[in-house]
């Protein structure tokens, strides 16, 4: 997770939207893993103060597409869609812990 004031000034609408969508998916496959949590809400922290969004959800999933649904600062609502597959990627990749972390990279070194 990046820290407020890091590397999101130059987030566009579209990516910080997909990167809320990304970390919301995770976060609901995975309701104990707090950072996951945190990274939601940072992204949607974005989404508010960098481009007036006032609110965002999923509003529908097939087997390609999930769409989001976003209010404007201008109060009209907008539907933009995901590739489903790229959305995913990230419940895909196992959660390591530091020491796991530690050991794959010393293994990597190594190999």
């Amino acid at each position: 997770m990046m820290s407020n004031g890091e590397c999101h000034a130059t987030l566009n609408l579209m990516d910080a939207l997909f990167y809320w969508l990304q970390m919301k998916l995770v976060s609901e496959a995975r309701p104990q893993d707090t950072a996951a949590a945190e990274t939601v809400r940072f992204f949607a922290q974005i989404l508010a103060e960098d481009h007036g969004v006032t609110s965002f959800d999923v509003v529908s999933m097939d087997d390609a597409k999930i769409h989001v649904s976003y209010r404007q600062p201008d109060g009209s609502s907008r539907t933009v869609w995901f590739d489903r597959e790229a959305a995913e990627q990230l419940l895909h990749q196992p959660i390591l812990s530091k020491e796991e972390l530690e050991a794959e990279k010393e293994r990597d070194t190594h190999a």
